[in-house]
């Protein structure tokens, strides 16, 4: 079996999934891990789909004969993690810079992104629109927690907002 990467955007509707995973199936593939979200008024998919080597060309031409929704697919290897994960909450007044800040600090730490969810949200009281953040990253070597936490308490600080780590895996 190989591995492909199934992604589609397009203006939301009924019947988008039920399309695309018929496609697939139609094609001897199997949708094994997947993320869908309603952005604006777009709808996305990504999906990790896996199909017999034969079916792989067909099944991408018979994707492209979807109309309205922009396809692409890719190759890819088998997903095997190695290293340990840290889940990373972060919460606050929403400003810019917030992700590219945190992303600027995973990177310089090695810390890779497996997983992130932005969205905003209200607060209880006030209304006031918050920003929130989940993230799980993963390391190839320990990184101690307490040094990580005071550098997230720095940046906390400096954005204004609430960061907590937590390793996820031993």
């Amino acid at each position: 079996m190989n591995n492909i990467i199934i992604s589609a955007i397009g203006v939301d509707r009924p019947g988008i999934v039920l399309e695309l995973s018929s496609i697939i199936r139609n094609h001897g593939g199997n949708v094994e891990e997947s993320r869908m979200t309603k952005l604006g008024s777009d709808f996305a998919i990504i999906m990790l789909v896996s199909v017999k080597k034969d079916w792989y060309e067909s099944l991408k031409i018979a994707l492209q004969a979807i109309n309205e929704l922009t396809i692409t697919t890719k190759p890819t290897n088998e997903n095997i993690n190695k290293g340990v994960q840290y889940q990373i909450d972060l919460s606050g007044a929403d400003n810019e810079g917030i992700v590219n800040v945190l992303s600027k600090y995973l990177a310089k730490k090695t810390l890779n992104i497996l997983d992130m969810k932005t969205y905003i949200s209200n607060a209880p009281v006030t209304g006031t629109p918050l920003f929130n953040l989940k993230a799980i990253t993963e390391a190839k070597k320990n990184i101690d927690s307490s040094d990580m936490q005071t550098d997230l308490n720095q940046l906390s600080k400096k954005l204004g907002v609430e960061i907590v780590a937590f390793k996820l895996n031993k």
